[in-house]
């Protein structure tokens, strides 16, 4: 939790996160895979315009990578780097994840996000 009572994640928080631990940044990549539609994800593209999922310049290595993940497949240093390059990219949508998931763990949070806007 934040100091100015705050009670999600921030994008900020995220982001250093993920630059300090490789397993949350694979985790990251796997919550943005997963919010790509199933056409999108067989095709490794991006194909609806929604600002979920990755973007076109990331749809394939990020599938790619995302597939080496959830089959427990090794990944080399230089994918590992990948990694975390490419999750850095979506705080703005990993932040919405996460809060979502509080939420859901903590519903009576719900009242105090209203104070955010959320």
């Amino acid at each position: 939790m934040n100091s100015n009572l705050y009670p999600f994640a921030t994008k900020s928080q995220i982001k250093t996160q993920i630059d300090s631990d490789p397993e949350f940044a694979r985790e990251c990549l796997l919550v943005i895979h997963a919010r790509q539609t199933e056409v999108e994800q067989e095709r490794k593209e991006t194909i609806n315009r929604n600002r979920r999922g990755f973007m076109s310049s990331h749809a394939v290595r990020g599938t790619e990578l995302a597939r080496k993940i959830l089959g427990a497949e090794y990944l080399n240093p230089e994918e590992e780097e990948l990694v975390v390059s490419i999750a850095r990219s979506y705080t703005k949508q990993l932040a919405s994840h996460f809060r979502q998931v509080t939420l859901e763990e903590k519903p009576e949070l719900a009242e105090q996000a209203k104070v955010f806007g959320l």
